[in-house]
């Protein structure tokens, strides 16, 4: 069985490895949307004088909003996996814990 000390050891090795992941996803996040807004831009820059008429300029923008939406639905989706993800080591951490405390008072 598992000493107190490995299983604190391996509970906050595992919520520092999580916690990593959930800053990797916010900078992804961030580098994600500062590219669609710069595609924004130089879109709107360079095609304004282009554009046959402005519904289609109004078109793609639409688009981009879109895609922005989805990415940030595809960022949302993947923090609560990671959160759940925490939460059940936690839990699974506590329950540990206390059969470990039951079997040290039952002795």
């Amino acid at each position: 069985m598992r000493s107190q000390q490995q299983l604190e050891d391996d509970y906050l090795r595992d919520r520092k490895r999580l916690e990593e992941k959930e800053e990797a996803l916010f900078q992804q996040k961030m580098k994600g949307l500062q590219a669609l807004d710069s595609i924004a831009e130089a879109s709107h820059y360079y095609l304004r004088d282009f554009a046959p008429e402005a519904m289609n300029m109004r078109r793609g923008m639409d688009g981009l909003e879109s895609m922005r939406d989805d990415f940030g639905a595809l960022h949302r989706k993947e923090k609560r996996r990671l959160d759940q993800e925490l939460e059940d080591l936690t839990a699974d951490y506590r329950r540990q814990q206390t059969i470990r405390s039951e079997r040290e008072e039952s002795l």
